[in-house]
């Protein structure tokens, strides 16, 4: 699971010095936990009919695994949102990545 080895490398990063491959570290897990997040949502989606007629995928917020009661739309707009912060976030990771030696 991704969430899963962010946990991992999140837990790999508490007893390590500051630095630079420390902070590559960190972004790498909360980027995986981004990525969780929008795979998730789009993975526990279920088809409907958006008000516009035509077939979209809903997604009901949880938390703690349990429904809020919000809901929304993967629709194109969600789906070009979830692609721009995975690039972001695949940017700032290349921006962090230290050396190789």
């Amino acid at each position: 699971m991704t969430s899963g080895i962010a946990t991992k490398i999140k837990a790999a990063t508490t007893d390590m010095t500051g630095g630079p491959t420390k902070e590559y570290l960190v972004a790498v897990y909360r980027a995986l936990y981004a990525a969780a997040a929008i795979r998730n949502d789009v993975l526990h989606a279920r088809p409907a009919t958006h008000p516009s007629d035509s077939q979209r995928l809903m997604r009901a917020e949880t938390t703690n695994r349990q429904t809020t009661g919000v809901r929304f739309w993967n629709d194109d707009e969600w789906f070009d949102e979830a692609i721009v912060k995975l690039n972001d976030l695949l940017t700032a990771l290349n921006d962090r990545r230290p050396p190789l030696s």
